[in-house]
């Protein structure tokens, strides 16, 4: 029986052997056409395989580029103190959540974007940014949904890349976010970046009447196409809006300084108020430069307000604003950070080059004055010229880690008739703040 074993295996080989097709190519070749078969079996049916990798968020990609997405998140914490004042004056030192906020975006097929900034905090979650985009082309781009209007460089800045903790005075006579439509680009290779939109009016509320606000902005970059750094990140430009303003008893603006929410105009004197309303137009122009050479920054801006106030249905007036801030900074180890971008850290800390990361020092200063017919017409009282002057220190460990701190001083003008006090009826001429920041954000 062994013997017959034997033959009987052979014969069977001899036979699988005999049907089996023929081999061609080459080892390698046919190594090839193994992976190809790989490669298709994985590939989802009817879609593109989606690639992810990590740079400034978590980016999502097609091989054949017809979508890219992003999803980024950030959180900033504050601590604020009050060297002057305590809980008896109404200033409690506290620390707080500035903004806390998931990013979304996406891009299809390098003409459509869509972005979301979803921001949550203990008060609960809202929507900060979401809108729609056509941007095909870089001259000319078309967006739609809530977002900021265009108008004051400073506040067109994302929180996440303000020079100081918190904005200027300046910034509480500039609109914000708003429901609307918007046309911009940057024609000839970024020399020119324009935009012009119309929107609701009022922020991110419903909207009151009929009635759309237009906002404009124009900004030249003259050295652009330069090769030379001296005055390529060179912007100057220039802001409008025009719209009719139709509320009661609603200030124009909010009377609140940034750094310590201190409400320095608007406060009833203690009598009988009139009834009045903001009517007609209201009219802001505004001019704005920043210049970035290396490490050093300078900035300045300035905005003006102008609508027509009503009072009991019989006497106008026009109320009228002006403010403006300078602003300067400067890297000690020679990092950058252009406008509305990440910084770039030349030595981060336990990055590869290997280093301390970089220090930023700012001062800036800023004045608001306004015309004084509140206290006359509408029996409110408060200041009508404000003045700051702050310090900043930014410390980035890398282009994803802050810890900042800023001391701002704020000084009121007034006269007797309008004593700003606190909650203890302390005189109010001026206060000032210490806030810490703690950010982390990619």
């Amino acid at each position: 029986m062994r013997l017959l074993t034997w033959p009987a295996a052979a014969l069977a080989v001899l036979l699988a052997a005999s049907q089996a097709p023929a081999q061609t190519g080459s080892l390698e070749d046919r190594v090839k056409a193994l992976e190809m078969k790989s490669e298709e079996k994985a590939k989802p049916a009817g879609g593109d395989a989606v690639g992810a990798y990590f740079d400034d968020g978590l980016r999502l990609k097609t091989d054949n580029g017809s979508f890219e997405g992003r999803i980024g998140a950030f959180a900033i914490v504050h601590y604020t103190s009050f060297p002057r004042f305590n809980e008896g004056d109404g200033y409690t030192e506290n620390f707080s959540i500035r903004e806390a906020a998931v990013d979304l975006y996406g891009r299809l097929w390098g003409a459509w974007e869509a972005y979301v900034r979803a921001r949550v905090g203990p008060g609960g979650t809202d929507l900060y940014y979401g809108w729609v985009e056509f941007n095909k082309w870089d001259c000319l781009k078309v967006r739609a949904g809530l977002f900021k209007e265009p108008y004051s460089r400073e506040r067109l800045e994302d929180v996440r890349w303000m020079d100081m903790n918190e904005d200027s005075i300046l910034s509480i006579m500039t609109p914000g976010r708003d429901l609307g439509l918007m046309v911009h680009g940057s024609p000839f290779d970024g020399i020119v970046n324009y935009a012009v939109g119309v929107f609701n009016g009022n922020g991110v509320g419903g909207d009151e009447n009929s009635d759309k606000d237009i906002a404009a902005r124009v900004a030249l970059r003259p050295g652009a196409k330069m090769e030379s750094d001296i005055i390529k990140h060179l912007s100057i430009g220039g802001s409008l809006t025009w719209g009719n303003a139709e509320n009661d008893n609603q200030t124009p603006f909010d009377f609140e300084s940034p750094g310590t929410g201190t409400v320095w105009n608007g406060v009833p004197t203690g009598g009988a108020a009139a009834n009045w309303e903001n009517n007609n137009t209201v009219q802001r122009l505004g001019a704005d430069l920043s210049w970035n050479w290396g490490p050093l920054s300078l900035k300045s801006e300035m905005t003006a307000w102008k609508n027509k106030v009503e009072f009991n249905d019989v006497d106008h007036e026009t109320f009228r604003a002006k403010a403006w801030y300078a602003q300067v900074g400067f890297w000690i180890l020679g990092s950058t950070r252009l406008d509305n971008h990440r910084p770039d850290i030349k030595k981060p800390l336990f990055g590869e080059k290997g280093g301390f990361g970089d220090i930023q020092l700012i001062g800036r200063y800023a004045s608001l004055r306004m015309s004084d017919t509140y206290e006359e017409h509408a029996g409110l009282a408060g200041s009508k010229n404000v003045t700051e002057w702050s310090l900043g220190v930014n410390y980035y460990p890398n282009a994803h880690v802050r810890v900042s701190l800023m001391y701002v001083n704020y000084r009121y003008d007034r006269e007797d008739s309008r004593r700003l006090l606190t909650a203890n009826g302390h005189r109010l001429d001026r206060e000032d703040a210490l806030i810490v920041r703690a950010q982390v954000d990619f």
